[in-house]
């Protein structure tokens, strides 16, 4: 099994509420969440990023979470689309740093998502 159909295989939980995401050391909204697991996660927004670069990123979430309500991430943009209206762009990441309370809340930001 290649890495790419191995990175498919992997659930992804679609968020069907607002989980805002802004670039950490910019100071800019990049846009919202559509799915996230452990290992990465894909965003929809206005600004374009860029393959094969760092970000920081910080994702609000729509109530507290283990006691926080934002989610900080170093990530990898592994790609960048077009989408097909209003100059959206998607992003895909991949989770390069992460801390262990991070990682409690991306799951249960999951189980939040999923109860509702």
């Amino acid at each position: 099994m290649n890495n790419l159909s191995h990175d498919r295989a992997r659930e992804r939980h679609e968020i069907n509420t607002a989980v805002e995401v802004y670039d950490n050391l910019r100071d800019i909204y990049l846009g919202r969440l559509v799915n996230i697991h452990t290992e990465g996660l894909m965003i929809m927004g206005d600004v374009r990023l860029e393959e094969d670069k760092l970000y920081k990123l910080d994702l609000l979430l729509p109530e507290y979470i283990n006691e926080r309500n934002s989610i900080h991430l170093g990530v990898d943009c592994l790609w960048v689309r077009n989408a097909d209206h209003n100059g959206k762009h998607w992003a895909g990441f991949s989770i390069i740093d992460i801390s262990p309370q991070a990682t409690e809340d991306i799951r249960g930001l999951i189980n939040l998502l999923s109860a509702g």
